[in-house]
């Protein structure tokens, strides 16, 4: 292939250049779009596959025979149970959470938060090995009644307001917040400090935007005394979690006893599944751009069959020809695919940050070489595949019939 069968493909996809641009435009929307969402996807897996690095040594234990991480708040476990299990072989710490929904009034903004009553000692126990740290003040000491621990989003302001834009209040250790019990009263609230940012927990949403409270304060305001929503298990070595869940379940055959890795490879099959399905939505879109790219070059064929024949009348081959239409579909394909895959780049970042105003803690768009790889050799094939038809119908045109039409 010569540089002027490189230069004709070019003036000619040149000199139609709203016809080229609408072509391309198929191709783009298609390849920016499973960019998009490849990128998109391989950061919630790379986040997910992170979460289960960290949490494989925790085990949950949650009221009720075929609970859920979804179902916790709906049912109870009494908390004399908590003792029990902390002295089964392994087990390193023991976190019980009574968990309720609920809002919190500060400055006179009011929000709907995640409150967790936990018991002050444990709690901090455990989030020392699972984390998150505290960024600013401390854990709430043992045997307080009235006293807060923030998660990031509540103590720095990340929370949309009524006109949707950030409260961007910041709560510091000393100030005072209300959480209101489930007859809407207000219980005053000291913050003794905040987490770091932790991103998704896989435990009763999101520990950002959740307040911690004594145990046997929440217990007092929703009237539930002994009582818990969950149970979480630190286990001192993994190869020992199923150990620890063997023996726990003997312990509450009435109770449903997991690993949150269980819990998040459920939510990791799902994400799997909806990101196959969107990925199909979008190679029909890869398909409706082939067409297109098709049908451009069947029209572009039609309406130069007197240059084509004037080429062949000069002592141009078939291959020429040939090569000059396969030319064509491939820099619409290639450029087309280029600008996409760059365009797909910047929309993940874009749709990350527009959910990220309404979801704390979404892990970034990540572009895997595989991807890219993956992206250029399909728009390759698709160039190939569009170009063939309409080329091998160029090249046959008989000159002299060719030289005789009239446009």
């Amino acid at each position: 292939m010569d540089r002027e069968v490189l230069k004709i493909a070019f003036r000619n996809l040149h000199r139609r250049k709203v016809r080229t641009l609408f072509t391309m435009l198929g191709i783009i929307i298609a390849i920016a779009s499973i960019t998009a969402l490849v990128s998109i996807a391989e950061g919630f897996q790379i986040s997910i596959a992170q979460t289960l690095q960290s949490t494989s040594n925790v085990i949950i234990v949650l009221p009720g025979m075929g609970a859920s991480i979804w179902t916790i708040g709906t049912s109870t476990l009494d908390q004399d149970v908590v003792g029990r299990i902390a002295h089964i072989n392994h087990v390193e710490a023991v976190d019980p959470v009574l968990l309720k929904f609920t809002e919190m009034e500060y400055r006179g903004w009011r929000i709907p938060v995640t409150v967790m009553g936990v018991v002050p000692r444990d709690a901090q126990k455990f989030y020392a090995l699972t984390g998150p740290p505290m960024q600013r003040g401390q854990f709430m000491p043992q045997g307080s009644l009235s006293k807060a621990v923030l998660g990031y989003s509540i103590a720095n302001g990340k929370i949309h307001n009524a006109r949707g834009g950030y409260l961007n209040w910041e709560i510091l250790p000393g100030q005072t917040i209300e959480v209101f019990d489930a007859n809407g009263n207000p219980w005053e609230f000291k913050v003794s400090g905040n987490f770091q940012e932790s991103g998704q927990s896989f435990i009763g949403g999101f520990i950002d935007t959740s307040v911690f409270v004594p145990l046997g304060t929440l217990q007092k305001m929703y009237n539930e005394p002994g009582k818990v929503s969950f149970i979480e298990i630190w286990v001192d070595d993994v190869n020992f979690v199923n150990y620890v869940k063997e023996r726990v379940s003997k312990l509450l055959p009435t109770a449903t006893v997991i690993t949150e890795r269980q819990g998040i490879k459920t939510v990791f099959q799902i994400e799997e599944m909806l990101n196959n399905l969107l990925i199909g939505i979008g190679s029909i879109a890869l398909l409706v751009g082939a067409l297109g790219v098709v049908n451009t070059l069947l029209t572009s064929v039609m309406e130069r069959t007197r240059e084509i024949g004037t080429y062949r009348a000069l002592g141009a081959k078939k291959r020429f020809i040939l090569e000059m239409i396969l030319l064509e579909g491939l820099m619409l394909t290639i450029i087309g695919g280029i600008i996409g895959f760059v365009s797909g780049i910047f929309m993940a970042d874009v749709v990350v940050e527009l959910l990220r105003q309404r979801t704390s803690g979404l892990p970034n768009p990540v572009v895997d070489l595989r991807v890219v790889a993956v992206a250029f050799g399909v728009t390759l094939l698709i160039g190939i595949l569009a170009s063939v038809y309409p080329a091998k119908k160029a090249a046959e045109l008989r000159p002299a019939e060719a030289i005789r039409h009239v446009e």
